[in-house]
């Protein structure tokens, strides 16, 4: 039977080995293979409550775009006042609808609702008096 002391040194022998054989790792993996400068790309989230609270693919979400579209719609003096409609679908797609006065008033209606922020798309469902 070996002697407590030697097992005792064989135990921080092995220790030691061990210790000695992870510090010799540079990265934490036994051959020191650590990724370094690896290339991400970072999304751009300057615009990001406008997607996440716009066409974010909920119907919440599109319900909030279709309310902006029809506030912008009822600021813009020329268009309020015509009973234009607003409907939001998943994906920031909106449907316009309701009466127009001319053509002008249409392409300016279409206009302003591809300017708000989470409309991807605007279906034209105006229809001439």
């Amino acid at each position: 039977m070996p002697h407590p002391a030697s097992l005792r040194l064989a135990a921080a022998s092995a220790a030691l080995a061990a210790c000695a054989l992870l510090a010799a790792c540079s990265g934490g993996t036994p051959w020191g293979a650590t990724p370094q400068n690896l290339p991400v790309t970072l999304p751009d989230l300057r615009h990001a409550g406008q997607v996440v609270d716009g066409a974010s693919g909920s119907t919440a979400g599109a319900l909030r775009v279709a309310e902006r579209v029809q506030q912008a719609l009822a600021a813009d003096p020329q268009l309020a006042g015509q009973g234009l409609t607003a409907e939001g679908l998943e994906g920031g797609l909106i449907v316009l609808g309701g009466p127009v006065r001319s053509t002008g008033d249409r392409q300016r209606a279409l206009d302003t609702a591809r300017r708000v922020p989470g409309v991807s798309q605007v279906v034209d469902r105006m229809r001439a008096p």
